[in-house]
């Protein structure tokens, strides 16, 4: 979840909607399976003012969850990976700020920053692609948006790189995707689908040392992909592709 979002849950603005309650508590139950020795103190505060006599199910808030309809023999069948964590944990992802300007930009945010503080990576967002918003957008909008990259930017999982030289949004993205394509696993997420099958196309003159691109949409705050079923795998195995991407005008 965004700071904005906790800000908003601790201010009693709003309340916990089911997937975000969840996500927390599968990110609990993680964290102090690690750590068992302070799981008495969390109980105590959980507990304390609950109206059930205990929230936790065999020191699981997520079994507590689903107790009443799910058999936790088979817990792993309904917890399948997130799209947005695969692509998180394959691909270096690069980010249109078109995204966080519209109004339903938290749910994907949401999941996104999710998938990205469980691998430790940092997606990268063109700074032609935010000077663009702004020429483009609302002033609402943009300020929305910039509310979301400015969260992403303080919980450290996004870097801005590029130049005000650089060309128009969809040429920096041609441009750094064709330069690149052998070195990182790039994955576009946009909600612009024209800009997306262009990058896409990009794999019809791809060498046979280049990565495949593979690009997603996000429509109504969801997360797809273009024209794959399933997360495509890299084009070949003797090499390895570089995640920690430095900038382009570094290289």
């Amino acid at each position: 979840m965004t700071r904005q979002t906790v800000n908003n849950l601790e201010s009693k603005k709003a309340k916990l909607s089911a997937t975000q309650y969840i996500a927390v508590a599968a990110l609990t139950d993680s964290y102090f399976a690690n750590h068992a020795e302070l799981l008495p103190k969390l109980k105590a505060i959980i507990d304390g003012g609950d109206e059930y006599e205990t929230s936790f199910r065999d020191d699981s808030l997520l079994k507590r969850w689903f107790e009443d309809f799910i058999d936790f023999d088979d817990a792993a069948e309904i917890f399948p990976d997130n799209k947005l964590c695969n692509v998180a944990r394959e691909y270096k992802i690069f980010l249109d700020a078109e995204i966080f300007a519209t109004e339903d930009a938290s749910t994907f945010v949401d999941e996104l920053t999710a998938a990205l503080q469980s691998t430790g990576d940092k997606a990268v967002m063109p700074l032609r692609s935010i000077e663009q918003l702004k020429a483009e957008a609302s002033s609402q909008e943009f300020c929305r948006a910039m509310t979301f990259i400015n969260c992403m930017q303080a919980d450290e999982i996004l870097q801005i790189h590029g130049e005000y030289s650089d060309p128009n949004f969809h040429d920096t993205v041609i441009k750094i995707f064709k330069r690149f394509r052998d070195t990182y696993k790039i994955c576009l997420v946009t909600p612009n689908e024209q800009l997306a099958r262009d990058a896409l196309a990009l794999n019809d003159s791809a060498t046979e040392t280049d990565f495949k691109i593979t690009a997603g949409l996000v429509v109504d705050g969801e997360f797809n992909f273009v024209g794959e079923e399933f997360l495509p795998e890299a084009d070949f195995d003797d090499a390895e592709p570089i995640k920690n991407f430095v900038g382009w005008e570094d290289l």
